[in-house]
């Protein structure tokens, strides 16, 4: 196979820019855009020199892997519809709208995979793909607290769905992988402002092992802020997302005693999204591993659906006093 020929689902916000990087992607050919409006959806692939599709059904057996950029709510559906084709699969964050929808599409894979053990399934956590996030993995920190802060204006769209699976659940996935262990304990408050859902949430998160982690996600906030913290062992690092900067603080011991070293790393800069899309399209080629699993996906959502439990307790007994 010379090159993957992939279907994008979904050409809203997110999907547009799916659309954009698998019609430049060296590994793999736009075969079609599917999304049911008959406005936007001929309108994106004409951009992109595809053919449009109003439905999934009408294409798949002409494609090799799927990227679905659909609205949450359709991703269980749509995951399932491919999985029976036996194609790839990158799924947009988060993995389904609910915890049971993603332990069925987990379901769905095992079932795949035994027909075809070589189908990929990937989750777009695509921080996971942050060149300042990479940075700082390959130094091998190994973090003992971090406080992650993701907040910006109201986005006017995802409104289906809390702040919890609509932003927090990329620091959620992103705090596991770090510190490697799953979470074992959750406490969390949150408040719905301009939605009937959760648009404000602060969790406690500790780890199997010690380790703790604060977790603050908004979309009422007056500005954008995308910031890691992390703590370790005589070393402090600093991860701005939006700018790809990573500063680091060491304790080393000098000629006259300890001392504190700053270090700004030196990062190659990339746009995440194409990073993580161009690794899905060399995983289903057979040329790289790189990507968030389905099971990695299904995890985030696990600690995702315990901050949600923990913020309706929190709301159950704001409105008892």
């Amino acid at each position: 196979m010379s090159k993957l020929r992939v279907a994008v689902v979904g050409v809203g916000h997110l999907g547009q820019h799916h659309a954009r990087i698998a019609a430049s992607s060296p590994n793999a050919l736009l075969a079609f855009v599917v999304d049911p409006d008959p406005t936007r959806g001929p309108e994106i692939a004409a951009k992109f020199g595809a053919p449009w599709a109003a439905s999934l059904d009408q294409v798949l057996a002409e494609v090799d892997a799927v990227q679905i950029a659909a609205p949450t709510g359709f991703h269980h559906a749509l995951g399932l519809q491919v999985l029976r084709a036996g194609k790839h699969l990158l799924m947009e964050k988060p993995l389904a709208a609910t915890l049971d929808e993603a332990v069925d599409l987990l379901r769905a894979l095992a079932v795949a995979r035994a027909a075809q053990p070589g189908i990929v399934a990937q989750v777009g956590h695509l921080e996971r793909f942050n060149p300042a996030v990479t940075a700082l993995r390959e130094r091998g920190f190994k973090p003992r607290f971090l406080e992650a802060v993701r907040v910006s204006p109201f986005p006017a769209r995802s409104m289906e769905v809390d702040v919890v699976m609509d932003v927090m659940i990329h620091d959620l996935d992103l705090l596991r992988a770090l510190v490697g262990r799953p979470v074992v304990e959750v406490e969390a408050v949150g408040i719905p402002v301009l939605t009937p859902y959760a648009d404000l949430v602060n969790a406690r998160l500790k780890f199997e092992g010690g380790a703790f982690a604060t977790v603050t996600a908004s979309r009422v906030a007056r500005k954008k802020e995308r910031t890691l913290r992390a703590f370790g062992d005589k070393e402090y690092a600093s991860l701005d997302f939006a700018t790809q900067k990573l500063e680091l603080l060491r304790l080393v011991m000098g000629p006259d005693g300890p001392e504190v070293h700053p270090e700004t790393a030196t990062i190659e800069e990339g746009e995440p999204l194409r990073l993580e899309i161009e690794a899905f399209h060399a995983a289903c080629l057979g040329r790289g591993t790189d990507g968030v699993t389905w099971e990695e996906g299904q995890e985030a959502m696990h600690v995702a659906d315990l901050v949600q439990k923990a913020v309706a307790k929190s709301l159950a007994e704001l409105g008892r006093a």
